[in-house]
């Protein structure tokens, strides 16, 4: 049966500045942590994050959590950090960690911010805008020290012209990949969105 809603809802209030709703999927230690792009809901167009929740949790057992995204500049994973930090409290959760998937500016803002939680240890990054302050994107990009980082690009995407300016940050943990015929929002049918976490951030 297909999940109509998460089982818990949480309304955050990030300083004076904007509220950002989280949703949970309840599930294992494990939380896959995903932040949506520029003034994105948690549910995500035609619901793709909720969606995407569930195939996780039936799939893997984990905990999944998705976030809003009214960004304007402040980190908001502080916030977030400290949503999860509560949830793992009440659960009981003492060795918890966390995978992290964001969506264009969702994945700016692991890029900027994500790499200064240890208790991220994986990172998918998708379509991150790489026309302004790439010296951020670059300097996060270098200081990641968890398990793996991968950063997805469609070709049709309009940052795939700059994608060259990863390449020499390329290692054992950080890859590059490419998805041929996507844009942006991942709206041909070439590849679906949904498969994201599995391909490149859970395995």
């Amino acid at each position: 049966m297909e999940r109509t809603d998460y089982d818990q809802i949480i309304h955050s209030q990030l300083e004076d500045i904007a509220v950002i709703d989280y949703g949970i999927v309840k599930g294992n230690e494990t939380i896959v942590f995903i932040k949506a792009g520029q003034d994105g809901s948690m549910y995500g167009y035609q619901n793709k994050y909720l969606k995407i929740a569930d195939n996780i949790n039936k799939e893997y057992g984990y905990t999944v959590i998705c976030s809003s995204n009214p960004f304007d500049g402040t980190n908001p994973l502080d916030n977030a950090m400290k949503v999860i930090e509560d949830y793992c409290e009440e659960q009981e959760f003492d060795d918890y960690k966390i995978f992290y998937m964001g969506h264009s500016n969702g994945a700016l803002i692991g890029a900027w911010f994500g790499v200064n939680y240890p208790r991220i240890k994986r990172m998918l990054l998708v379509n991150g805008p790489l026309m302004y302050n790439w010296h951020k994107t670059k300097e996060g990009i270098q200081k990641f020290s968890g398990e793996k980082l991968v950063l997805v690009y469609g070709s049709l995407d309009q940052s795939f012209q700059y994608t060259g300016l990863i390449k020499p940050l390329e290692n054992e943990k950080v890859k590059l990949e490419i998805i041929e015929g996507q844009d942006h929002h991942f709206s041909t049918d070439t590849f679906d969105f949904k498969k994201l976490p599995e391909k490149f951030l859970l395995n």
